[in-house]
């Protein structure tokens, strides 16, 4: 059987490694650094990369902001815009308002002034009669007191006792026209009186009277021919039954004889008549100059016929 004998020499090899080990640990330095450099490199990055990203978000709400607050101030514009506006329409419309109430008040003010001058007038017109008598009584009390006054007679001794006789017979004569008048006034107190209660008293409202009320008949066109419309004024009530009895009593006592009712050319005399109540409660009612002639002229214009058919 053969044999081998191999003999193996590392001496090489190891001085090889010694010389490799050198460069082993450049390498290991140089990979080192290089990761150093890469840390530090995309730390860089990074910084950079933040810094760009906060300045961009910085940048794009500075830029939303300058966007909102562009808007902001256009509204804000066109909103006092228009309020200037409006407050110039408003001013225009307190101008027109106070030109109007000028306007009216002034109109208001001669109408009211006119009126107070017109009851004024009125009321002088109605105190005058009382003015009268005042002043006629006072003038009677003047010359009641001189004719009353004490009178001295000188006379000679003869004509002293019939001087006393005459001034006693117009004494009594005074004294019993005196008495003769408190008589009639306390009379006529007591009438008066008398027909104050019988008006104030609670009793008369209950006894029966019959009372004549007058009725204004009113004839107006109709849409149907042949047909004549009619409306009645009377004067109204205080209680509402007693104006429903009115109503009815007219309804039961003239509406019946209306179709009967025509009209017929008035008299003369009535129209006179009428003329003069017309006339006497237009002086009563004291309107204007041009009022009372437009009244007087449709007087006159308008055609007087009376009406036949109805007993009165």
């Amino acid at each position: 059987m053969a044999n081998f004998s191999f003999t193996i020499d590392t001496r090489d090899m190891a001085e090889g490694l010694h010389s490799v080990n050198p460069h082993i640990d450049g390498t290991t330095g140089a990979v080192i650094s290089m990761q150093s450099a890469m840390i530090l490199a995309e730390k860089n990055a990074a910084e950079n990369i933040c810094a760009n990203v906060n300045r961009g978000f910085f940048s794009l709400i500075r830029s939303q902001i300058s966007q909102k607050i562009a808007m902001c101030r256009s509204q804000v514009e066109a909103r006092l815009l228009e309020l200037r506006d409006q407050s110039q329409k408003l001013l225009s419309v307190k101008t027109t308002m106070e030109r109007d109430f000028q306007v009216i008040s002034s109109r208001y003010t001669k109408l009211f002034r006119s009126l107070d001058i017109a009851l004024l007038s009125r009321i002088h017109e109605l105190d005058m009669p009382l003015m009268d008598l005042v002043q006629k009584d006072i003038a009677r009390m003047e010359g009641r007191t001189r004719r009353l006054q004490a009178t001295v007679p000188v006379h000679q001794a003869e004509s002293v006792a019939s001087s006393q006789k005459i001034t006693a017979s117009a004494t009594r004569a005074r004294t019993s026209h005196v008495i003769g008048a408190m008589s009639q006034f306390i009379q006529e107190s007591n009438s008066q009186n008398r027909l104050t209660e019988s008006i104030l008293s609670h009793e008369s409202a209950y006894v029966d009277v019959t009372v004549l009320l007058p009725v204004c008949l009113v004839e107006y066109d109709s849409f149907q021919p042949e047909q004549r419309q009619w409306q009645y004024h009377a004067p109204t009530p205080r209680t509402p039954e007693i104006a429903q009895q009115i109503k009815s009593g007219i309804e039961r006592g003239i509406f019946p004889s209306l179709p009967r009712i025509e009209w017929k050319q008035q008299e003369v005399i009535d129209r006179d008549h009428v003329v003069q109540c017309f006339h006497q409660l237009t002086e009563r009612a004291q309107p204007n100059e041009r009022v009372r002639a437009h009244m007087g002229r449709m007087l006159a214009s308008s055609q007087s016929l009376a009406i036949v058919g109805v007993q009165p």
